[in-house]
């Protein structure tokens, strides 16, 4: 029955009733009407409903333009966010003319005037699919010409497809019975938008009007400066021989939340038109609330953190404070108070060091330990290496240390010596062991080894309670890269080793657990809060394929703008590094980068998880 209901009103469709096909709002009509069947504004409603899906806000447009004849032409559309996927809109367009003349054959000379109007109200549904939007809409049409009314009902249904690169849009208008004795214009419509780079759009439409002829609309449309929009188009269908009254222009301006669209565009033979559109978009407003809240939160955190550094500075807790304060500055690295106390807080570091480091190495030059002098003097060396104290003993202790060493021996005692002052105990030992082969009795070689193995006893022991640090504070991440760390230094080291299985399996359980947690918060529709769990899944296992696939899904279920994507992932940047995992935090740095390259301050937290990554490494 709608088969052949649908057959019949196109049997009988003519291309009559131009105020359908007129172009309503100004950004089509800036665009030559081009853009009409993959808009994605309030006014689309009335030509392609599926372009609606993509709108997640409120949005209320209004549009007027008059010209010859008392001609005006306006109307007022609305769309809502109808749960996770759907969108309503709403809309009333006008076209009314005053002071028509009437004469009648009889008495040509003598005349009467009247009036006119088309009204079209509208109300539409659409669902978005993942890129698609699916839209149907229910509209009205009333005209009176003079004292004589009439009114019916028509449908327009659309489909419309977005992409980084391109939109497409195919729509189906007019689907209803006669007026006035005058079919419908029953209209075919595709479009399609290419996005070369993203300020920049090149728009094609193609109608049909079913009994009429095809037609081709065209435009662009270029992001210039800031809020700024410039818009070009042709339309071959105004009435004139003059190529020139066929292009149309203007542009769309953003203060806040309101957006002002204008277009001069010519209709032929009646002259130049101007058209106004404003919109009020709920969602701009909001995005700029989050920002300034956004903006509010990192001068806060840094303050935070500012503070609880200087409480440790008083404490004389140096390196608690420098922590504090390296977390201030990823916050916001231009707080000026921040770099002056780090600096302060350096120089004690420093000071502390170098004394505490220069009494060590004195005490035991004095007790005859003259590889623990050169240790701690090599280490006072490298913070200052102009101490003429600390350059004196080291020279002694290694005067000390070569009395009485065979010549056969002493190349190898010295490479032994520089193995023990850079760290690597047991390449020392390595090298004292072969001297004790050709000298089994010499007890300086013994007496350096126990030393050297005194040292690695002592760095484990250092090890295991940072190990238990980090599990205190849940950093498995970081537990699992030292401990790695370690073994690669001591790979036999059982300590290490049934450390690392302890932290291998509970990275497994934290692994099934935040999997787990983020499928049922995502079967539940809660794609923020699955999207944390599967954020933290990867911190564990940067490669996990469950976490990326269901990561993916999420992308496309959220949809988020570039500056929201941005935004995204510069927190989740200060989140990986506030737990010292600065090799993700430099990923999700750079895919700021990528997003936005002028993003402030993400450059310089680069800079600072990069060196962090370093010195961890050393």
């Amino acid at each position: 029955m709608i088969l052949l209901l649908s057959l019949y009103i196109i049997s009988q469709s003519s291309p009559g009733l131009e105020f359908l096909r007129m172009g309503t709002g100004s950004r089509p009509l800036a665009l030559g009407n081009a853009y009409v069947s993959i808009g994605d504004e309030p006014f689309t409603i009335f030509y392609n409903p599926g372009g609606i899906a993509s709108i997640k806000s409120k949005i209320i447009s209004t549009f007027y333009s008059r010209w010859f004849l008392d001609t005006e032409l306006g109307g007022i559309a609305g769309v809502l966010s109808v749960g996770e996927k759907g969108a309503l809109g709403f809309g009333l367009r006008g076209l009314y003319t005053d002071r028509i003349e009437h004469r009648t054959e009889e008495d040509p000379w003598s005349y009467t005037y009247y009036n006119s109007y088309f009204l079209n109200p509208s109300v539409n549904y659409s669902y978005r699919f993942n890129n698609f939007g699916l839209g149907l809409g229910l509209n009205g049409l009333g005209v009176k010409i003079a004292s004589d009314g009439k009114y019916t009902l028509f449908l327009n249904s659309g489909v419309r497809y977005t992409s980084k690169k391109f939109a497409f849009g195919l729509a189906i208008s007019n689907l209803g019975l006669r007026i006035f004795n005058t079919n419908l214009p029953l209209s075919l419509r595709t479009g399609l938008c290419l996005k070369p780079v993203d300020n920049l759009c090149f728009t094609f439409d193609i109608l049909k009007v079913f009994k009429d002829q095809l037609t081709f609309y065209t435009g662009t449309e270029f992001s210039a400066i800031g809020p700024l929009t410039l818009r070009l188009g042709y339309n071959p269908e105004v009435y004139s021989q003059n190529f020139l009254r066929k292009i149309s222009g203007g542009f769309g301006l953003k203060i806040g939340n309101i957006t002002i669209d204008y277009t001069a565009a010519s209709f032929g033979i009646f002259g130049l038109t101007h058209n106004l559109t404003v919109s009020y978009n709920t969602a701009v407003q909001k995005k700029k609330i989050r920002r300034e809240l956004l903006s509010k939160e990192k001068i806060l955190m840094s303050e935070t953190y500012l503070r609880q550094g200087i409480e440790y500075f008083n404490q004389q807790k140096y390196d608690e404070a420098l922590n504090a304060w390296d977390l201030s500055l990823i916050w916001n690295p231009d707080n000026q108070e921040v770099l002056d106390w780090v600096s302060r807080a350096r120089k004690k570091v420093r000071e502390n060091r170098i004394s505490s480091l220069l009494t060590r190495g004195r005490n035991k030059f004095n007790q005859g330990d003259y590889l623990g002098a050169i240790y701690d003097l090599q280490r006072v060396l490298d913070l200052d290496s102009s101490l003429t104290e600390a350059k004196k003993l080291k020279v002694s202790a290694e005067y000390q240390l070569k009395q009485g060493i065979p010549q056969s021996i002493k190349a190898n005692m010295e490479k032994a010596l520089l193995k023990y002052k850079n760290g690597d105990y047991l390449s020392a030992i390595k090298i004292w062991n072969s001297i004790l082969k050709i000298q089994p009795e010499n007890l300086t070689v013994k007496n350096y080894i126990n030393e050297a193995n005194q040292k690695i006893v002592e760095e484990i022991k250092v090890a295991l309670e940072k190990l238990n640090n980090y599990l205190s504070q849940g950093k498995l991440k970081s537990a699992i890269d030292f401990v790695n760390r370690m073994l690669r230094k001591y790979p036999k080291q059982e300590n290490l080793t049934r450390q690392k299985i302890y932290i291998d399996q509970k990275i497994s359980d934290s692994i099934d657990k935040l999997l787990a947690e983020g499928r049922k918060l995502y079967n539940d529709k809660d794609y923020v809060s699955a999207e944390k769990k599967f954020q933290g899944v990867l911190e564990l296992e940067p490669s996990n394929p469950q976490a990326l696939q269901y990561l993916d899904r999420i992308k496309n279920k959220l949809a988020r703008g570039k500056k929201e994507d941005a935004e995204r992932y510069y927190l989740l940047g200060i989140d990986a590094y506030t737990r010292d995992n600065f090799e993700l935090a430099i990923k999700y740095w750079n895919k700021v980068l990528s997003i936005d390259p002028n993003y402030p301050n993400v450059k310089k937290n680069l800079t600072r998880a990069k060196i962090k990554l370093e010195e961890l490494n050393r």
